[in-house]
């Protein structure tokens, strides 16, 4: 298979280790990731859009028309796939003249035909080998799946897996030989997307989903979008401060979870960057540096 790779500014700018694992991840499975120098900002699905729908699809159909690769574009970022999944759908539904119009000021045009996919859209149709590229089954990993919001919404866009009940990041996960825990409020938001407006609300609905957790027998938390990510492992420390709490709940990135199991290590993965601390939890599981 082979991608033109949409990093977009989170991962890049902020988590270039959760860049790595994923392809680091890609690499094991044979999967070709391409280079685009001029993509830009998706842009952002929580921004943009809610001052210019216009410009905010033409900004997608930029980064779209761009794109060469045989499959098309993956990205690591949840957000990054629902912008330019439903960018795609506009200009295809509703806005292909008008938004070639603009994109033309610039010498550019977009005939509506790029696919994209989510990472974890790639794994999951690829079950047969990323069990067979499992060298360490992450035996005794019990995990508590943190799908997010901009995963399969809107669904009559995204169109895979089912947005009330998704089985794919269970899936995936189960492959590799770990165990995933439910919890009652598994399809919650994380509360990242009020942090900038709300931080007390933002606060509330974490600490509500680690509460919710904390009633399983779960061992860790596994997300696959760099604004949960955040949510989950930059707040853990300060909800314990702020609350009395003890969450301290290892926190993976789906693709450094993968990427493990594929065997690349600790260090390999740069871990360590992680705020909530994972090396004593992967010790425990005789997965050593």
């Amino acid at each position: 298979m082979n991608f033109d790779l949409f990093l977009g500014c989170v991962i890049a700018a902020r988590l270039p280790f959760l860049e790595a694992s994923g392809r680091k991840m890609f690499s094991k499975l044979g999967v070709e990731l391409n280079n685009v120098e001029d993509f830009s900002c998706c842009p952002d699905p929580t921004g943009l859009e809610v001052v210019s729908q216009k410009a905010w699809v033409a900004l997608g159909a930029r980064n779209l028309s761009l794109s060469k690769a045989d499959d098309g574009i993956v990205s690591f970022c949840s957000g990054c796939v629902k912008t330019l999944k439903c960018a795609n759908h506009e200009v295809n539904t509703h806005d292909k003249k008008e938004i070639n119009e603009i994109l033309g000021k610039i010498g550019k045009s977009y005939d509506g035909s790029t696919q994209v996919r989510h990472f974890a859209q790639v794994l999951y149709e690829q079950l047969k080998k990323v069990k067979k590229a499992t060298t360490k089954p992450l035996k005794g990993f019990k995990i508590a799946v943190q799908y997010g919001c901009h995963y399969l919404r809107p669904s009559r866009i995204v169109k895979w897996d089912d947005p009330i009940n998704p089985k794919s990041i269970d899936k995936i996960l189960e492959a590799l030989g770990a165990e995933t825990i439910p919890y009652d409020l598994k399809m919650d938001c994380c509360g990242y997307g009020v942090r900038k407006t709300d931080e007390e609300l933002s606060l509330l609905v974490i600490n509500n989903k680690l509460e919710s957790i904390k009633k399983t027998e779960a061992n860790c938390i596994v997300v696959a979008c760099p604004a949960c990510f955040q949510q989950f492992d930059f707040n853990q420390r300060d909800l314990s401060k702020r609350n009395g709490t003890d969450f301290s709940y290892p926190i993976f990135y789906l693709t450094e979870i993968v990427a493990l199991a594929f065997g690349f290590s600790y260090n390999e993965l740069g871990l360590k960057f992680h705020h909530t601390k994972v090396k004593k939890f992967l010790q425990s599981m005789n997965f050593s540096d």
